[in-house]
C-alpha cells in the first residue's frame, strides 16, 4: 500500500512516500532516506522489500526545497546538514503519530547521500532505536553552515547501527571506513560493520550496472533485514 503525503518542514510541505503492509496490526516504522539521484525507482524498491518485510516505510524527498524538474546533480549540491536534520525530525515524527506505526520502534536507513543522512539523523535526534548506513560518505565533512561535521555528534547516539560498506568504494577510502568504525567503537555505540571484497560505491543500485555486485547486494540486504528484526521486532519470526 503506497500513499503520498504532505508533511510540514519549516513552513513548507515536504512529499513523503509511505509504504506499509495491508495489516491492522502497529509495525515498527523506518525512515528511509534517498541516494543522490533522489526518490527513484532503486529507493522505491528499497521501499517496497522493507515493507514486506514488516515494516511502514517513510520516504522524505529531501530535494523538496529545490524547483520542479531541476536535475539531481544540482540538487544535490544545495543540501544543508540543518534542513536534512529538520526534514528526518519531521518525517519521524509523522511516523510516530500513525496508528499504524509502533511508535517506540523507529529506525532510519539510507544508501550513498542517503547513508550520510542515516547517520545524521540518528546522531542529531534521539527518535530512532535502530539505523543502517550504507555506503554513506563525508561523515567527517559538514555541508551548509550552522552544525558541525557528523562525526562530532556521534557522542549523542543512543541507537544500534549497522554500517554496510565495499573495499572499493572509490568515494569512500577503506581507512574513513576504519576510522569511522574506531570512533564509534571509542564512544560506546553498539555498532556492527560489514565490508564486501571487490565491491564498491552502489553496490547496491541494480540501476549502475558498473556499480551492481549483486552477491554482496543480497547478503547486505540478508544482513539488514536480521539487524532490523533484532532491533525492532525481537522475538518476530524470522
Amino acid at each position: 500500500m503506497l500513499n503520498i503525503v504532505k508533511v510540514d518542514v519549516d513552513g513548507g510541505a515536504m512529499a513523503v512516500e509511505v509504504t506499509r503492509p495491508e495489516t491492522g496490526t502497529p509495525l515498527p516504522g523506518i525512515v528511509l532516506c534517498h541516494h543522490r539521484e533522489g526518490v527513484d525507482e532503486f529507493t522505491r524498491d528499497a521501499a517496497d522489500r522493507l515493507a514486506d518485510a514488516g515494516y511502514v516505510v517513510a520516504v522524505p524527498n529531501m530535494y523538496h526545497r529545490r524547483p520542479s524538474g531541476e536535475t539531481w546533480e544540482v540538487s544535490r549540491k544545495t543540501m544543508q546538514d540543518v534542513e536534512v536534520v529538520a526534514d528526518i525530525k519531521a518525517t519521524a515524527e509523522f511516523l510516530k503519530r500513525q496508528p499504524f506505526v509502533r511508535a517506540d520502534s523507529i529506525a532510519i536507513v539510507g544508501h550513498c547521500m542517503g547513508g550520510r543522512s542515516a547517520f545524521i539523523g540518528v546522531a542529531a535526534t534521539p527518535l530512532f532505536k535502530a539505523a543502517v548506513v550504507l555506503y554513506g560518505g563525508h561523515i567527517f565533512k559538514t555541508e551548509g553552515q550552522g552544525m558541525p561535521a557528523p562525526i562530532a555528534l556521534v557522542g549523542n547516539i543512543k541507537a544500534e547501527m549497522l554500517n554496510l560498506y565495499g573495499t572499493e568504494d572509490h568515494i569512500i577510502p577503506l581507512d574513513e571506513v576504519r576510522k569511522l568504525e574506531q570512533v564509534l567503537k571509542d564512544n560506546h555505540v553498539k555498532s556492527e560493520f560489514h565490508i564486501y571484497e571487490k565491491a564498491g560505491h552502489a553496490f547496491q543500485d541494480f540501476s549502475r550496472p558498473d556499480h551492481y555486485r549483486k552477491a554482496a547486494s543480497d547478503d547486505a540486504w540478508t544482513r539488514m533485514v536480521t539487524f532490523l528484526r533484532k532491533v525492532l521486532r525481537p522475538g518476530a519470526p524470522s
